[in-house]
């Protein structure tokens, strides 16, 4: 990369770390501009960024579409790095009718019942590993979550998580399940017996961190495979969409799921009437009437 872009994409890495975003992300998205200007420096011939074109830009969007084959949500995170690096870093005028958003089809997610996950939880033997599960299940939280849960954050006696700085930026409280806080003292007493409420409950390996999302998607995947579930579409995500969608199955209006889930907007929410028709809650055909 020559001096001059590279003085560009620190200005954009710059941006974003005022932006006070996490450093995954930043990350995430300054590879994404790091991306396109490795491009430009090889299709393009290194021609400066602030002369490049729209239909450069689109050449570009074309190239990670038919030649790398990303899916149409990937190339719109793509676009909307470009955008802000055209407005914040060159001071250009983002013109969204020569670079539209791609449309894209929406799928429902696999969720599994709950026979399969008592099966999935009550085949683990590991307690630490059975904890993590069990405790994404039955709570909701997300595994960026459970994975910076304190000790402290449990409070048995009043039967809730507390859940500082969640994805939305806000802290809240998720809902404590008896069966699942009785596998803690047993994880506890054998792995970590000396933890103090300041210390993580789930640690990493290094001293002071704490357990990363991918190890505990490994272990969710693994016991996938030794029970023959690998081919039924589900990810360790599926755990949380499985709470929200067996709590509507049982009754629970959809703004207590809402607010239970963490969720910032009713849309996210809203997949679960999609998800509870297909199982057959509250819809009978006007047919069979």
């Amino acid at each position: 990369m020559n001096e001059s872009n590279r003085n560009y994409l620190n200005q954009h890495i710059d941006i974003l770390s005022f932006r006070d975003l996490s450093p995954h992300t930043i990350d995430v998205y300054s590879s994404y501009m790091t991306q396109f200007i490795h491009w430009t420096e090889t299709a393009l011939s290194s021609k400066p960024l602030p002369d490049i074109s729209w239909e450069e830009i689109r050449s570009y969007l074309r190239y990670l579409k038919e030649i790398r084959k990303l899916n149409a949500r990937t190339i719109n995170v793509h676009i909307a790095q470009l955008r802000d690096f055209y407005e914040y870093i060159l001071h250009r005028d983002w013109d969204r009718r020569q670079i539209p958003y791609l449309r894209y089809d929406q799928h429902l997610p696999k969720v599994p019942t709950k026979e399969e996950i008592n099966r999935i939880i009550n085949s683990i033997y590991n307690p630490k590993h059975k904890a993590q599960l069990a405790l994404l299940y039955s709570s909701g939280i997300r595994v960026s979550e459970l994975c910076r849960l304190h000790c402290g954050d449990i409070y048995h006696s009043k039967h809730y998580i507390y859940i500082s700085r969640s994805k939305n930026r806000c802290d809240r409280y998720a809902v404590l399940s008896e069966k699942a806080f009785q596998l803690l003292p047993v994880y506890i007493r054998e792995f970590c017996p000396s933890a103090s409420k300041k210390d993580w409950l789930f640690p990493g390996q290094k001293p002071g961190s704490h357990i990363c999302t991918q190890t505990v998607a490994k272990v969710f995947q693994d016991r996938l495979s030794v029970l023959g579930m690998a081919d039924a579409g589900y990810t360790l995500h599926s755990l949380r969409h499985a709470f929200g969608l067996h709590l509507y199955e049982a009754g629970t209006d959809l703004m207590t799921i809402k607010e239970a889930m963490g969720h910032k907007s009713f849309s996210s929410t809203e997949v679960y009437l999609s998800l509870g028709i297909g199982n057959g809650r509250s819809v009978i055909s006007p047919y069979d009437v």
